[in-house]
């Protein structure tokens, strides 16, 4: 009986350029992240991380730079706590900014623009980790005389979006589907293209091998006041 974890491949993609995220699941707590460009195919192989991450949680940014993940029963004792959301730097899991949430009913997020990101949950957390410079939170509030919509900066002002942006939030309204997923297909580690009728194999990720590796940016990340390793720079090798 062949009792080896399926593959699972969860693929985001830029809507501004032909740059894509591809979230591999080796197993429960295994996953890794690999950049891929579509234009040409290529891929770069990121980083791994021994946590349970929730794909339907996540967010790629307009330009691809930037990826929102969620973690869920981590272990609880850490800062980030057991339930958190996270901002990272494609193909890499480590935090620029890290959100811990008090449940399961308060996580995850996504980017309204390139620099415009909600976190969602009725109980805004602060940032732990605040090295995500030129990104801007915006938070629901009340409505008063000075915001007319509630929907603000962390410094309370008004925050300035497009009126379609505006609407999706206040309505609470999903974004519109990603149609860039009609041309391609997975099936457990492999990835396709449709080609009319046909299925194109672009690649198979069914087989790899964990490499923890830091991210390149890992020894800006770390608080001032954190010991010497972060629990999302990257994971002991056992």
């Amino acid at each position: 009986m062949n009792t080896k974890p399926v593959v699972r491949l969860h693929l985001f993609f830029a809507t501004e350029n032909s740059n894509a995220l591809i979230l591999r699941r080796a197993k429960d707590r295994l996953y890794n992240l690999i950049s891929w460009d579509r234009k040409t195919d290529s891929f770069v192989e990121g980083q791994w991380i021994k946590k349970y991450v929730r794909p339907d949680y996540c967010s790629l940014s307009p330009d691809g730079r930037h990826f929102l993940y969620v973690v869920t029963n981590a272990d609880g004792r850490q800062a980030a706590s057991e339930h958190y959301t996270v901002i990272s730097r494609p193909p890499w899991f480590t935090a620029l900014a890290l959100f811990p949430q008090g449940g399961l009913w308060q996580r995850g997020g996504r980017f309204l623009s390139n620099n415009q990101y909600v976190i969602e949950g009725d109980m805004q957390t602060d940032d732990i980790i605040g090295k995500a410079p030129g990104l801007t939170q915006i938070v629901r509030g009340d409505v008063t005389r000075t915001c007319r919509t509630g929907l603000r900066l962390r410094n309370g002002q008004p925050a300035r979006l497009s009126r379609a942006l505006r609407d999706q939030l206040l309505d609470g309204v999903s974004p519109p589907r990603d149609t860039a997923m009609d041309r391609y297909e997975t099936q457990a580690g492999r990835l396709y293209r449709r080609q009319g009728m046909e299925l194109e194999l672009i690649r198979d990720f069914t087989d790899m091998e964990p490499q923890f590796e830091p991210a390149p940016y890992s020894e800006d990340t770390h608080p001032h006041d954190a010991p010497g390793w972060h629990p999302l720079d990257q994971e002991r090798p056992r």
